[in-house]
């Protein structure tokens, strides 16, 4: 019982830490570079996603 506490501990560590990385830009995903490396086709013209834009919305709205 106590191990699979622990284990639900250390993995919402790790989510947190991912996010806060992610969020705090110390994480940059190549999207580019994943596809070619997964071998699924991109655009060529692929623009880098603003997460919070797409997670929240756009703030300049009024």
């Amino acid at each position: 019982m106590a191990w699979s506490v622990l284990r639900l501990l250390l993995l919402g560590l790790m989510l947190v830490g991912l996010a806060t990385g992610l969020h705090q830009q110390w994480l940059v995903v190549d999207w580019l570079k994943l596809t070619d490396d997964l071998g699924l086709p991109a655009p060529e013209d692929l623009e880098p996603i603003d997460f919070n834009r797409l997670i929240i919305g756009d703030q300049e709205q009024d």
